[in-house]
């Protein structure tokens, strides 16, 4: 009888899956090896690159630059890409943290920092070429008016500024606050937030995979995928509204965000001219919200009782409008809407000569 060749035994359903398994994963991993050959700057979506958290003795933690970065950060849906240089303080100035005495200290976060911008287009260096006075930036984005001590406490005892402008913002500052309680609470226990959201999960996709970044950035360009992305919650929604308190803890919420800038003020020389600018949420530009536009006017009045100066924009703002003003996926202020915030500031700065 001839001598049939045996048969190839008939793969198992496990090793089909096991297959497919090893397939799929050489296929991610060839196509990352690509992906980072063709896009050699993928990791410029990464905010996480030129942050870190730092611990200022009794002060709550705050985030703050990683001293000697120089790079370029984007958003993957397109609203910017921008050049990023901290200095060796950690701050986004050209100048070293010496060259801040007698200056104009622009405190905040990171709309103060220029979230989006270019350095020359934050409104504190615009502020600079406007009135003539030197500024130095000194904000960290993602905190709050218990950061704005932390930045100030850090900074080397013998330099003082000429003058003092805190960028509060709105839709993020005004808070229950217990800046004392928080530091002491940072103090032991100082480390990142743990992950366990969605959103938490595509940060590191984003921080770890120039694939991923590729796709979200194809993707988020084509309006139906990425209409229907936000409408499974994969993206999140452009400019949602959202309030930081309930209803009922307003009249708390801006009696202890006044007293903990009472709290930074006294932070300075005694007279040293301090003033919050007082950057409008949104809701109230884009949609005329009753809620925030109620909140900027007590907020003022709040303050006015206290003796701190207010800087209001909102004209400037409501003149040209939400689009004209705020990047169109980011909460934050484009050039104009730094050149608006220059320009309030000014007019202050322009009484104290007087």
């Amino acid at each position: 009888m001839p001598n049939h060749p045996s048969k190839l035994p008939e793969p198992t359903l496990f090793g089909k899956i096991l297959a497919l398994t090893i397939g799929l994963v050489l296929l991610v991993i060839i196509a990352e090896i690509c992906t980072r050959m063709i896009m050699p700057h993928w990791k410029n979506f990464q905010s996480g690159s030129f942050m870190r958290l730092t611990q200022v003795p009794g002060h709550t933690n705050v985030t703050t630059g990683v001293p000697g970065f120089d790079d370029y950060f984007a958003q993957n849906n397109g609203d910017f890409k921008v050049r990023i240089e901290i200095n060796d303080f950690g701050l986004r100035n050209p100048d070293p943290v010496n060259k801040a005495d007698k200056r104009i200290w622009v405190i905040g976060d990171s709309m103060t920092f220029g979230w989006g911008v270019e350095q020359e287009q934050m409104y504190s260096s615009l502020l600079a070429n406007i009135s003539g006075h030197k500024t130095y930036n000194i904000a960290s984005p993602g905190t709050t008016v218990c950061g704005y001590q932390a930045l100030v406490g850090r900074m080397p005892k013998n330099i003082k500024p000429s003058a003092v402008v805190v960028g509060l913002i709105l839709e993020n500052d005004i808070l229950r606050y217990n800046c004392k309680a928080q530091a002491q609470e940072n103090k032991s226990n100082f480390k990142l937030p743990e992950a366990h959201t969605f959103f938490d999960f595509k940060k590191f996709l984003t921080h770890n995979l120039a694939l991923y970044n590729f796709v979200a950035l194809s993707l988020k360009k084509i309006p139906l995928i990425n209409s229907t992305l936000v409408y499974l919650g994969l993206v999140a929604e452009p400019h949602t509204y959202h309030q930081k308190f309930r209803d009922d803890e307003l009249f708390d919420a801006t009696r202890e965000t006044v007293q903990e800038l009472s709290n930074l003020k006294r932070q300075f020389p005694f007279g040293t001219p301090f003033a919050v600018l007082i950057a409008p949420a949104r809701f109230e530009i884009k949609d005329s919200s009753p809620l925030y536009q109620k909140l900027r006017k007590e907020i003022i009045n709040a303050l006015d009782k206290v003796d701190i100066t207010t800087i209001d924009p909102i004209d400037g703002f409501l003149e040209y409008g939400f689009s004209a003003t705020h990047f169109a996926h980011d909460g934050h202020w484009n050039v104009l809407g730094h050149q608006i915030a220059a320009t309030a500031i000014n007019n202050w700065i322009l009484t104290l000569s007087k």
